[in-house]
C-alpha cells in the first residue's frame, strides 16, 4: 500500500488506532464471555490487574500473564476510546500509560470501588491537563 503525504499518513495512523481499540473490546468480551458472573469492571479489578502487570515488568516469574496482559489492553482501550474527545497532548508509550495508571490507583485506593474506565479517565486527565 502506497502512501501519500500525511494525510495518508494520518488516515492509516487512524485505522490502526481505531483497530487496537476494535481488538481490546473484543479481548475484554471474551474474557467476561468466559466468565459467567460477568459484571463492570470495577477498580478493584484493575488494580489486581495492575499488580500482575508490575510483576511482568519485574519479570516476576509468579506473574499471571493473562491478568497482565488484560491490565494493558484495558487502559490503552480506554486510552484510544477517549482520545476522540480528550486529545492528549504528545504520544505516550502504551509502558507510560500503564504506569501513570498505576501510579493513579496506587495513590487514590480511596477510589477503587468506582468503575476502571473512569479510574484510568481520571488518571490521564491528571497526568495530561487541559490548558
Amino acid at each position: 500500500m502506497r502512501v501519500y503525504g500525511n494525510h495518508g499518513k494520518e488516515v492509516i495512523m487512524k485505522f490502526l488506532k481505531r483497530m487496537s481499540l476494535v481488538m481490546a473490546l473484543a479481548a475484554m468480551v471474551l474474557c467476561t464471555a468466559l466468565d459467567s458472573s460477568a459484571q463492570l469492571i470495577d477498580g478493584h479489578k484493575l488494580v489486581a490487574d495492575m499488580q500482575e502487570f508490575e510483576k511482568a515488568e519485574r519479570k516476576d516469574p509468579d506473574t499471571n500473564c493473562q491478568q497482565a496482559f488484560f491490565y494493558v489492553g484495558y487502559v490503552t482501550g480506554v486510552y484510544d476510546a477517549s482520545d476522540d474527545f480528550y486529545p492528549y497532548p504528545g504520544k505516550p508509550t502504551i509502558k507510560e500509560i500503564c504506569s501513570l495508571v498505576a501510579k493513579y490507583l496506587k495513590d487514590n485506593p480511596g477510589k477503587w470501588g468506582r468503575p476502571a474506565d473512569l479510574l484510568i479517565i481520571e488518571a490521564l486527565q491528571k497526568a495530561f491537563p487541559k490548558k
